[in-house]
């Protein structure tokens, strides 16, 4: 097994900072893979394609031809700079497992005597000295780092560059490795973290090589840099943390709401491109897109946008059920920010009131907001809260179950949705 690629103490104990930023496999939020099928100093052309590609980055600079580009990121509930500090000193060593498999890796040091200390496994430590690896650019979010070196090798050989001479390094026989840290603003106290890695060879022996040590090294990689993600966005929180206390339209409607339910996702598409797919819901419309045999009458939801449901104005009612008179009515139609449903339910005679008539004895009073929020040129955030006032004579064994009903049905229709969304743009 080929040595490790950082040191952290003068007995040669070394940890795989390539095996950390390296794999081609999922991420804990989304994945994007670019493997070149074949080698050439112009890859980009003949690559094949896992995914969708992003975006130029500051990774253009030092390796803009890779012939494997790979990108993980996630989503978590805290603002730029606290999300960047986490991010730029976390440290893997606390981590039992990733001290697992560093013990494991390291046992050929330690049956030569050789002492193995890792106390800390921090972005510094990975570019220590004596690692191969330097950091080529780094600012207010973000840290590029690269390496040049003939990994497979037992004992690894590194070529010590600079900022400047690693993007014009083409000597024969090496790899160049380059991997970024970044985290970018994606709404309100949402931040996305995203590692970028990038490889090339300077010829095709050298590509042969790194390609059969990176089939061993898969693996490894992708389950330390699953769980340094997941480790991050566990101390930060989820964005849905967020979405709870963020004030959203709607939210004035009733005052005294004793219950509320915010849920959330993000959708590779811009706001209007989301909006028709929310204006033409409800039953025997559209459908809800979550469990069409309860709330569509087995109908499957449309998997089309459909002109004809498009015109929605306040004080319509959209049928909730497929069941009974009683619906949503519409209470604001902001296109293409803000769609907000709501009802005004009479409990002892089982009829729908105007949402604004007074409340009866006994009632259930609730809206439904869907609010669309852009994050950048190509994503959304949907937001979604339910919220609800009920008389104290309206508290009833339903009241007690409606928050787990409504969270099943909610998770299906959001993902449902963006799937939708997703593959129509996708067919376009």
């Amino acid at each position: 097994m080929p040595r490790h690629l950082v040191s952290f103490s003068n007995g040669g104990c070394r940890f795989d900072a390539l095996s950390i930023f390296g794999r081609f496999a999922s991420g804990p939020a989304q994945r994007i893979t670019v493997w070149c099928t074949s080698f050439s100093p112009f890859c980009g052309r003949h690559s094949q394609v896992f995914g969708t590609l992003v975006a130029m980055t500051r990774l253009d600079r030092f390796l803009p031809a890779p012939q494997l580009r790979q990108i993980d990121h996630i989503d978590v509930g805290a603002p730029l700079d606290r999300t960047w500090l986490a991010v730029r000193h976390f440290d893997l060593a606390r981590s039992p497992f990733v001290a697992a498999l560093f013990a494991l890796r390291t046992m050929p040091d330690r049956v030569r005597g050789r002492a193995a200390t890792h106390e800390h496994l921090c972005l510094d430590d990975l570019t220590a000295p004596d690692s191969g690896f330097r950091i080529l650019d780094e600012g207010p979010a973000w840290v590029t780092v690269g390496a040049i070196g003939k990994v497979w090798q037992p004992e690894i050989s590194f070529v010590e560059v600079t900022a400047d001479t690693y993007a014009r390094f083409q000597d024969p026989g090496w790899v160049k490795v380059a991997w970024e840290l970044r985290c970018e603003t994606r709404g309100s106290g949402i931040t996305r973290i995203i590692i970028e890695v990038r490889v090339a060879a300077t010829d095709v022996e050298s590509w042969k090589h790194f390609v059969g040590y990176f089939r061993v090294i898969g693996p490894f990689s992708h389950f330390i840099r699953r769980h340094m993600l997941s480790l991050i966005a566990k101390k930060l929180g989820r964005p849905a943390g967020w979405e709870r206390v963020e004030p959203l339209p709607g939210d004035a409607l009733i005052a005294d709401a004793a219950g509320e339910a915010t849920d959330g996702v993000t959708i590779a598409a811009q706001p209007e491109d989301i909006w028709p797919w929310l204006v033409q819901m409800g039953c025997g419309r559209a459908g809800w897109y979550s469990f069409d045999l309860l709330d569509n009458a087995g109908v499957p939801s449309a998997a089309a946008i459909l002109p004809e449901l498009q015109a929605l104005h306040a004080g319509d009612i959209i049928p909730a059920t497929p069941a009974g008179d009683a619906g949503f009515e519409v209470l604001l139609v902001d296109p293409p920010r803000a769609l907000v449903l709501g009802g005004l339910y009479d409990m002892d005679g089982g009829s729908q009131r105007r949402f604004t008539d007074k409340r009866p004895e006994r009632f259930w009073h609730v809206t439904w907001a869907f609010v669309l929020e852009p994050i950048d040129a190509t994503h959304t955030r949907l937001h979604v809260r339910a919220r609800a006032a009920f008389g104290p004579k309206g508290f009833n064994l339903q009241a007690l179950t409606a928050p787990l009903i409504h969270h099943v049905m909610e998770t299906a229709q959001l993902r449902n949705l963006r799937q939708r969304v997703e593959t129509a743009r996708v067919a376009l």
